[in-house]
C-alpha cells in the first residue's frame, strides 16, 4: 500500500514537472511575438494626437501688388508639413515607414492626397484664404522580417491656421504715390520708368517701402494712390481707389489689415495756390469755404472706410516745403520762382498748418492713427542748407523729364516716412 502511494506521488510530481516544462517551452516559442507586441505598445503614439505636426511657411509666390482680383488669384504659399521628428523617435532598422497625407479645407473637403516614404511634404496653399485647413497623416510601421506584420497607425490632426498674408493698402494723392521719384530716372534720352506711369506710382514711395521692409511678415500691397487724385475724382469716384479696393476685398472676403491714407491736399487746391503765389497774387483772402469743403470730403471718405470695415487707418500729415535749416519760412534761395516771402508765410500759416490741424482732428474723431511729419520737415524745406527733403523744379526735370515732381518729398523723405509708419505698425 505504501509502495503504491509513493508511486502515485512520483507520478504527480512528474506530471507537474512536465506541465511546467511545456509551459516554459511555450513561453520560449512565443517570446519573440511577446517582445514585438510589448515594444510596439510602448512606441506607438496614441491615435488622433494633436500638436505633433510641424508646419512652416518656406516661401511665398505672391504678385508684388494686389491691384485687381486677378492678382490675388495668381498667388500661392508653399508650406512644409513635417512628421520627421516623430518618425525619428520610432525609427528602427527592422522597420519600414510609410505615410499617407490628406489635406482638407475648412469644409472638411479633401483637397489633396499623397502617400510615400517621405516624412515631410510641401503643399501649395491659396494665400487669399485665412487658413483653416486640416492635415491628417497616417504613419504605418511594419517589421520587414515578419510575414504576418502588424501595423500600428497614428492619425495626427492639426487645424493648420497659418499666419495670413498681412495686407496693406494705399489710398491718396501724389504724396503717397511717390511723385518726383521715378523708379528709373530719365537716362540717355529714355523716359523715366514708374510702377504706374499714369499715376506716377513709384517703388520709392513710402507705402511701397513699408511693404518691402516688412520682412517678418508675409505681406501684400494694394497701391491705389494716384497723383492728382481728389475725393470726387479718384478716391470715391466710380472705379476709383476705394471702389477698386472693395473689389479685391470681395474676393478675399476680408478687409486690408492697414490702410495708408493721404487726403485733402488736392481738395484744398495746393496746385492752384502754388500757381497763384508764383503769379504774385495775394493770399490774404479767406480760405474758410475751402476748409469747410475739405472737412466734408474727409467725412465722406471716413464713412466709406467704416462701411468697408477696415480695422486700422494710418493718416499721414502733409509735408512742409517752406522752412530752412533754422526752421524759419524762407523764400530766398530762388527755388520758389516768383513766390514772395509774405505769400509763402501766409501759405504755411493759413493753409498747410491749418490743413494738418484739420487732419489730426479728423483722425482723432474716426479713430485713425496719425503719422505727423511736422518735425521731420521743420528744418528740411526747399531752401534748407542742411539737406532738403523736397524736390526742386530742376531736380524734377532731370529725374522724370517734367516739372510735375516739383515741391514733392524726395526719396530720402519717403524713406524716413516709411520708417515712421513701420514704428507705428510695430506698436500696434
Amino acid at each position: 500500500m505504501i509502495k503504491v502511494l509513493l508511486n502515485n506521488k512520483k507520478l504527480q510530481i512528474f506530471k507537474a514537472t512536465m506541465l511546467a516544462f511545456f509551459y516554459f517551452l511555450q513561453m520560449l516559442i512565443n517570446l519573440p511575438k511577446m517582445l514585438v507586441l510589448s515594444w510596439n505598445n510602448m512606441a506607438t503614439v496614441p491615435t488622433k494626437s494633436t500638436g505633433s505636426l510641424r508646419i512652416t511657411t518656406i516661401s511665398e509666390k505672391l504678385p508684388e501688388l494686389w491691384q485687381t482680383p486677378k492678382d490675388v488669384l495668381q498667388g500661392e504659399r508653399l508650406v512644409n508639413i513635417s512628421l520627421c521628428h516623430v518618425a525619428a523617435r520610432q525609427a528602427d532598422n527592422d522597420n519600414k515607414m510609410s505615410f499617407l497625407w490628406k489635406l482638407y479645407n475648412e469644409k472638411t473637403e479633401l483637397l489633396e492626397r499623397r502617400s510615400g516614404a517621405s516624412c515631410s511634404q510641401v503643399f501649395s496653399l491659396d494665400p487669399k484664404v485665412i487658413y483653416t485647413h486640416k492635415i491628417t497623416v497616417q504613419l504605418t510601421m511594419a517589421s520587414s522580417d515578419m510575414e504576418d506584420a502588424e501595423y500600428y497607425t497614428e492619425i495626427i490632426e492639426k487645424s493648420s491656421k497659418i499666419d495670413k498674408v498681412y495686407w496693406l493698402a494705399s489710398v491718396g494723392d501724389s504724396f503717397s504715390s511717390g511723385q518726383g521719384n521715378p523708379d528709373i530716372p530719365v537716362t540717355r534720352g529714355k523716359a523715366a520708368k514708374w510702377l504706374d506711369e499714369t499715376c506716377y506710382r513709384s517703388s520709392k514711395s513710402f507705402p511701397y517701402q513699408v511693404f518691402r521692409k516688412m520682412t517678418n511678415k508675409s505681406s501684400a500691397l494694394s497701391f491705389f494712390a494716384c497723383s492728382g487724385a481728389t475725393v470726387d475724382a479718384g478716391i470715391l469716384s466710380k472705379n476709383g481707389q476705394l471702389d477698386r479696393l472693395e473689389k479685391v476685398m470681395k474676393l478675399r472676403d476680408d478687409p486690408p489689415d492697414v490702410l495708408l491714407l493721404t487726403i485733402g491736399g488736392n481738395d484744398i487746391g495746393f496746385t492752384d495756390i502754388i500757381s497763384m503765389m508764383q503769379q504774385g497774387s495775394s493770399l490774404e483772402q479767406s480760405f474758410d469755404m475751402r476748409f469747410f469743403y475739405v472737412s466734408h470730403q474727409i467725412d465722406r471718405v471716413a464713412t466709406k472706410i467704416q462701411e468697408l470695415k477696415i480695422p486700422r487707418v494710418i493718416l499721414i500729415t502733409y509735408y512742409d516745403v517752406t522752412k530752412n535749416e533754422h526752421g524759419v519760412v524762407d523764400a530766398s534761395c530762388g527755388l520758389f520762382g516768383q513766390v514772395s516771402l509774405s505769400n509763402l508765410q501766409q501759405a504755411e500759416k493759413k493753409i498747410l498748418r491749418r490743413l494738418n490741424q484739420l487732419l489730426i482732428k479728423k483722425a482723432k474723431k474716426y479713430g485713425w492713427i496719425t503719422v505727423d511729419t511736422t518735425e521731420m520737415f521743420r528744418r528740411n524745406g526747399l531752401c534748407s542748407n542742411h539737406g532738403s527733403l523736397i524736390r526742386s523744379r530742376n531736380e524734377s526735370l532731370t529725374l522724370q523729364g517734367n516739372e510735375y515732381g516739383s515741391f514733392h518729398p524726395n526719396e530720402e523723405a519717403h524713406r524716413k516716412i516709411s520708417e515712421m509708419v513701420l514704428k507705428v505698425l510695430e506698436n500696434v
